[in-house]
């Protein structure tokens, strides 16, 4: 398990896009009364704030205020109010933005995560956004934790994706076609939906819509 931790805020203070790709291979730990899960980051989904459709940002405010705050800190809501979901706060300064954390390759702590997941297999552990928060224990009062100075939740530089695509976000109802979601390929733990195309860190930016262009009209160059 990865000990460098991440203490520079400068790394989430950037366009969530940006956030969201080199997330991908960063390792997240969560400590729970002395019995730490960590799982390896292979996919995440990228929102703006109120320009965004898709985004929290547009209709709640918490999600507003959440997002729009120190980048590296967490917002978490619940989803179909039964799945607890982890965003970590990533925005330009006076922007407002977040990671959606969708996936994670188990690497300690995988029998924690069994009890918590109810014996499902391995590769299932941490497969989707409800399922990662689950296997890791992530709790709604997470709100607002700082992943630089928590004692109980932080990220590390892990292994590096070797390839890294880029897609259609999942589970939403608008701006669907904007190809934020990123995920390490191949990987077995990566949701089901994997269509998408390489990308490469130069390309990136190429994701990213000029200011004032509505995100669901940008000629996206991949």
């Amino acid at each position: 398990m990865s000990s460098e931790r991440m203490t520079d805020r400068s790394w989430f203070e950037r366009h969530p896009v940006k956030v969201a790709y080199d997330l991908i291979g960063c390792v997240l730990t969560v400590n729970r009364d002395g019995e730490p899960a960590a799982g390896r980051i292979v996919e995440a989904e990228a929102y703006a704030g109120p320009k965004d459709p898709a985004s929290h940002a547009v209709r709640r405010k918490v999600a507003r205020a959440t997002m729009g705050g120190p980048p590296g800190q967490i917002y978490t809501y619940l989803s179909y109010g039964i799945h607890t979901m982890m965003n970590i706060v990533a925005h330009d300064e006076g922007e407002i933005g977040g990671v959606l954390l969708r996936a994670i390759e188990p690497v300690h702590g995988s029998e924690l995560m069994s009890r918590r997941r109810n014996g499902v297999a391995f590769e299932q552990l941490g497969k989707g956004p409800g399922s990662l928060g689950q296997a890791l224990g992530i709790r709604l009062d997470d709100i607002n934790c700082d992943l630089l100075s928590s004692e109980e939740l932080w990220l590390a530089y892990g292994e590096p994706a070797t390839e890294i695509h880029a897609g259609p976000r999942i589970g939403i109802s608008k701006s669907v076609e904007v190809p934020w979601r990123f995920f390490e390929s191949p990987s077995r733990f990566v949701s089901s939906h994997r269509q998408g195309r390489c990308v490469a860190p130069d390309e990136v930016t190429l994701l990213i819509p000029l200011p004032g262009t509505p995100i669901s009209s940008f000629p996206y160059d991949i």
